[in-house]
């Protein structure tokens, strides 16, 4: 956050041209901007009717019509008669449920669910729910919760396993219980649910059980409401799922900005809309002889993007304005100005001295330069045993072979977590879990840490991201720094024709296409990318590399064959599974009659071939940065967040266990020319390192919340890294449950670990009989754990566990700030900003 609080003041970043001479931005970001920006033209725009429900029969919603309360399976059931609670049902554990003196009211038992059916001729299907409104008064509770359903249909069994098994509601807040009524403004910035899916609205009125209840109303907050609600400004805005830092503003208003531009200027934009009318945007320059019309847009067809790159050379070095303006049929119109930059052609990013330490000296050009390009490229789900530089026996990843001799390969490194919700925070911060607090679904990384994206978008390179699943994008609060972000909804897995877990084609297809008009600036990317990820099997020519023809029948039968099995005993939860139907553990195929290895040889079958053709779009990623010119000047990183289990210890999916098989990861750098060829670094590393590794070779300062060390002294004195001001200490790791209404087996603990002078110690927390607290490996001969050798090693553990101790005091100690702290810290100015821009609810 740092970067971008400091840009409220700060508005361009200064480096030096590339030819030399004075220094100069390479970026101006209008966004960062608008504080001092000057808006002409803002009319007063009639409030939106709320959709809403009121108990006292004032709301705007009318009464419902039989055939809108048909939730029931049977089409032949009579529809309830819903009309004198305004529509609304108790579906479950709510007694006493009526509508008295105006308000709904009921007590609670175990899991209270409310339920009504959205109002089809109130809402654009097209919309998107901003917020829900709930006014109330609640005797006893912590959580009101709001969750939905798009079916036409009901199925209320399937809907209350479904919320049974959930951590939380998808929308919830915290509860004031007492006599006193209060209204509950339930959000998510990092989910967007369109009014298509929210056919059924189920409110969860209180978590606590013989709690009363009294209901004065409920109201959904659309978002084409709520953007004409507030005024013009900076804001974190979306189109089909595609986000962009965005100025937002209403026709007919005139927003101006006045700046100096570089030498060789260009303007970045992106426009769209979400009205159905017409909206026209326009772009105007003075130079000092009044407005000279540049460019304009009439966008007619809403919720998508348009790019373009409008040239600014007749007025390099100029005393400038600015002027974006809309036009449309009606006042209020509102329009999106998209990644609202001026960029500088040919500027580059020097290194900051205080940066450059005595290791980045040590490489070839001696610390002198910085890279023009970074690109971080995560394969999620990826094991390193799973790839052939890293031993396997199959030639999953020629590319990356090719590429790990060019460069750095750091053949032993460790991840801090075992599945991507908590992994890809500490990758992206350099903050260990225990730090950031990530545990569950809904956690989010407090805007306290830097990210790496902040980091270089502070330093004035370009920034743009890929999220392959919701956590890994807004949800976890991963787009700070990031000026454009592609949500994985913002793929129609419709029109992939193959798994939806198979990403990197359309992201590396997005990432050159966003590379074409920044190939002459500084850039950074985080491309995740979910190939390695279930479901498994790869599309064509991949499914039947190492598969059989045969295998995927006969792999559902095996499915099928387990879920009969199973039958209703499917309620105990265990892991970070989804379920024993989809991911059967060793006991689960044993009981159905399966063999586990056959099955799992499968799998890998599949793992294996979803590898290689992540593969071939690394090589086309690679080919597209030579044709544009900046492959041998882009620092390339490719890392994965975690591994897989493929019943190493029994287990299915990931998440589970802190074993090898979870969290062995690859990592590797190339920067030709800087980085030395062919290096492989046997030593054990932490991927957490990589974001201080990637700031250091960038000459760009590493922030304080980082706790990773960077890795530079062991690339250019593998023999004593320490001359070069390595610090030996253990990899760290950790495994946490995640919060869940299931019954939880007893063998589901949390684990930590540490790996330490070729030892790894593993400690279960809270064990139950017959498992033991502490584990240890033999970690360079026995790397996925098999083998436990604690009993011969009793000095090892004792050792070890002083050292597990000391890495959780660390860690615990440096927990960041959360985001009501941060608030109490910040100007109204700042705290509106990045409220704005949704790093701070």
């Amino acid at each position: 956050m740092r970067h971008l609080v400091c840009s409220l003041v700060v508005t361009a970043t200064v480096v030096l041209s590339s030819c030399g001479g004075s220094p100069e931005p390479v970026s101006i970001r209008l966004v960062d901007m608008f504080e001092a920006a000057t808006v002409e033209g803002t009319v007063a725009i009639d409030p939106v009717d709320p959709t809403e429900w009121r108990f006292d029969g004032d709301g705007t919603i009318a009464l419902p019509a039989a055939e809108d309360n048909e939730d029931a399976e049977d089409d032949e059931e009579e529809p309830e008669d819903r009309s004198a609670t305004f529509g609304w049902a108790a579906l479950n554990d709510i007694e006493g449920f009526d509508v008295v003196d105006g308000r709904l009211v009921g007590t609670t038992g175990e899991l209270p669910l409310l339920h009504a059916v959205r109002p089809d001729d109130l809402l654009d299907e097209n919309d998107l729910l901003h917020a829900v409104e709930i006014t109330m008064q609640v005797s006893a509770g912590t959580a009101v919760g709001v969750t939905f359903n798009g079916g036409r249909r009901l199925n209320e069994e399937r809907v209350l396993r479904s919320i049974r098994n959930a951590p939380e509601p998808p929308l919830h807040a915290e509860l004031e219980p007492g006599d006193e009524f209060h209204e509950y403004r339930l959000e998510n910035p990092g989910r967007s649910f369109s009014v298509g899916g929210l056919r059924n609205i189920l409110v969860q009125p209180t978590d606590a059980a013989d709690a009363t209840f009294a209901i004065e109303s409920v109201r959904l907050i659309m978002r084409k409401e709520h953007l004409r609600s507030i005024a013009s400004g900076p804001g974190w805005q979306g189109l089909d799922e595609i986000y962009r830092e965005t100025i937002v503003s209403r026709a007919p208003e005139r927003v101006a900005l006045d700046l100096t531009l570089p030498t060789n200027p260009w303007l970045e934009l992106a426009v769209g809309t979400v009205e159905d009318h017409p909206v026209t945007f326009n772009v105007a320059i003075d130079a000092g002889a009044g407005d000279t019309p540049l460019w304009r847009r009439t966008v007619t067809l809403p919720r998508r993007w348009e790019t373009q790159r409008i040239e600014l050379a007749e007025y390099a070095g100029q005393q400038v304005t600015l002027a974006l303006s809309l036009e449309g049929d009606e006042d209020g119109l509102v329009g999106f100005w998209g990644t609202p930059v001026v960029r500088n052609s040919g500027a580059r990013v020097p290194p900051v001295d205080d940066a450059r330490s005595e290791a980045r000296a040590a490489l070839a050009d001696g610390g002198s330069t910085t890279p023009q390009g970074v690109i971080v490229f995560l394969g999620d789900t990826l094991r390193s045993d799973h790839l052939d530089a890293w031993g396997h026996d199959r030639k999953t990843a020629p590319t990356l072979t090719a590429l790990a001799a060019e460069g750095v390969r750091f053949a032993d490194a460790i991840s801090p977590a075992t599945w991507t919700k908590v992994a890809v925070p500490s990758l992206l911060s350099s903050v260990y879990p225990a730090s950031h607090g990530i545990v569950g679904m809904a956690d989010r990384l407090s805007s306290s840490a830097t990210t790496m994206a902040e980091a270089f978008r502070g330093a004035g390179y370009a920034t743009f991201a890929t999220s392959s699943v919701s956590f890994t994008g807004k949800l976890s609060n991963m787009h700070q720094g990031v000026e454009v972000l592609h949500e994985r909804a913002s793929i129609d897995n419709g029109s992939l024709g193959h798994s939806s877990a198979k990403t990197a084609r359309t992201y590396v297809d997005r990432f050159l296409t966003w590379l074409d008009d920044h190939h002459d600036v500084p850039f950074f990317a985080f491309i995740h990318v979910f190939d390695p990820h279930d479901p498994f099997e790869p599309y064509p020519p991949y499914d039947l590399m190492w598969a059989s023809p045969t295998g995927k029948e006969e792999h559902e039968a095996r499915l099928e064959q387990v879920g009969e099995s199973l039958g209703d005993d499917r309620r105990v939860g265990d892991g970070n599974r989804f379920g024993p139907e989809r991911f059967p553990n060793r006991e689960e195929l044993e009981a159905a009659g399966v063999d586990p290895d056959v099955y799992a040889a499968h799998q890998l079958d599949w793992y294996d071939g979803s590898i290689r053709g992540m593969d071939a779009e690394i090589a086309r990623l690679m080919e597209g940065l030579e044709q544009r010119g900046v492959a041998g000047d882009t620092l390339l990183a490719f890392v994965s967040d975690h591994g897989e289990e493929f019943l190493d210890h029994g287990w299915g999916w990931h998440g589970n266990t802190v074993y090898g098989e979870a969290i062995n990861v690859p990592l590797m750098l190339r920067w030709p020319g800087v980085l030395p060829a062919g290096v492989v670094v046997d030593a054990t590393v932490e991927s957490l390192s990589l974001m201080t590794t990637l700031l250091e070779l960038s000459g760009i300062p590493v922030p304080e919340t980082a706790q990773g060390q960077s890795l530079l002294p062991m690339v250019v004195s593998p023999n004593d890294p320490t001359a070069f001001g390595w610090v030996e200490r253990p990899a760290f790791s950790e495994r946490k449950r995640i919060a869940s209404r299931r019954e939880r087996a007893d063998y589901d603990v949390d684990q930590y670990s540490v790996v330490l002078d070729g030892w790894k110690l593993v400690r279960n927390v809270d064990p139950p009989e017959g498992m033991p607290e502490f584990e240890l490996y033999d970690h360079a001969d026995d790397p996925l754990d098999h083998n436990d050798v604690t009993a011969d090693h009793p000095d090892v553990v004792e050792r070890l566990t002083a050292e597990l101790v000391g890495r959780l005091r660390y860690v615990e100690a440096r927990k960041l700030p959360t985001d009501e702290d941060v608030s109490e810290g910040l100007s109204p100015a700042e705290l509106r900003r990045l409220r704005s821009l949704g790093y701070i609810r």
